[in-house]
């Protein structure tokens, strides 16, 4: 079985990618697996590193590419590049800073009759201080998935640990263009492609949800002095976003929401100006910048 699993660095080496440390001890048995890890920035990768790891890799049997491109990209973009350019029986995302268990590549083979396949995912501090289940989740609402299977549209989860059938992939590209949504850069990407399976929940592709990962996510959600100004700005992207492509509201209506929240001083005029961009262009302001990547192995 062929396996093209994508890793996603930012602000990180790869020596400190708790998700490739993870990787190394996984069993491969009966897989031929494609590790490519992209460097979204903002500093470069060291080249003697980048070799070490394809030293390492090569001795497991796995195949590695590195790419990098310091300027931040869409996280769609370069999901979708790769789903277009990789041959594959399956495509896994991956964070990185998801501890994978070992036995995460072995599920993949073992249940090849699903299309969807995702771990639990366990974190510390997103809804509890301790390390606790927190996906998936039936779809529109806060309840915990409490069985095996699922149907096309019936949960969300997170991207990292999310991985996809060729099968299913090539039926998607029949009614659209981009298996990701690229209006969107970091939040919600995995939320709008879990909400776009509802169409297919009437077709015989089914997801499983098996084996755990456990992943940073970094603050507790419903704690929003911890959120940074930052990560706010990009949720509130992703709340534009939403409400534009997914509620169906109107550009009136969402500006109304936005001039609210300014006036009440949620927002800062900063924030308001950048939020009414991205409304006018209905996209994400980084999903302007071009997918192109220099490839280092």
């Amino acid at each position: 079985m062929n396996i093209t699993a994508v890793i996603i660095l930012y602000n990180s080496d790869i020596k400190s990618s708790e998700t490739i440390q993870s990787l190394l001890n996984t069993q491969k048995k009966n897989i031929n697996l494609n590790i490519i890890i992209w460097n979204n920035g903002p500093k470069q990768l060291e080249i003697n590193e980048c070799k070490e790891f394809e030293s390492i890799f090569n001795k497991q049997n796995v195949q590695i590419s590195i790419y990098e491109n310091t300027n931040n990209i869409a996280l769609s973009k370069i999901y979708n590049f790769f789903i277009i350019k990789e041959n594959f029986d399956f495509f896994s995302i991956l964070d990185q800073d998801s501890i994978l268990a070992s036995d995460f590549f072995q599920n993949i083979l073992l249940n090849n009759t699903f299309d969807i396949i995702i771990p639990f995912i366990y974190s510390a501090n997103w809804r509890t201080k301790e390390k606790s289940l927190c996906y998936p989740i039936y779809a529109q609402s806060e309840k915990l998935l409490d069985k095996a299977t699922f149907e096309m549209g019936e949960i969300e989860s997170i991207a990292s640990g999310l991985t996809i059938s060729h099968k299913l992939i090539n039926y998607l590209f029949q009614t659209k263009t981009q298996i990701f949504n690229e209006s969107y850069a970091l939040y919600a990407i995995d939320t709008c492609f879990f909400i776009d399976l509802k169409k297919l929940n009437n077709t015989n592709f089914k997801g499983l949800c098996i084996g755990k990962i456990n992943h940073s996510l970094n603050f507790n959600l419903h704690n929003q002095a911890q959120i940074s100004p930052t990560r706010k700005l990009e949720m509130d992207y992703s709340k534009i976003l939403n409400k534009l492509l997914y509620e169906n509201k109107t550009s009136i209506k969402v500006l109304l929401y936005i001039l609210r929240k300014f006036v009440r001083k949620e927002y800062s005029l900063n924030v308001f100006l950048k939020l009414s961009r991205c409304l006018i262009a209905k996209k994400h302001p980084r999903c302007y910048k071009p997918i192109k990547a220099r490839r280092l192995l």
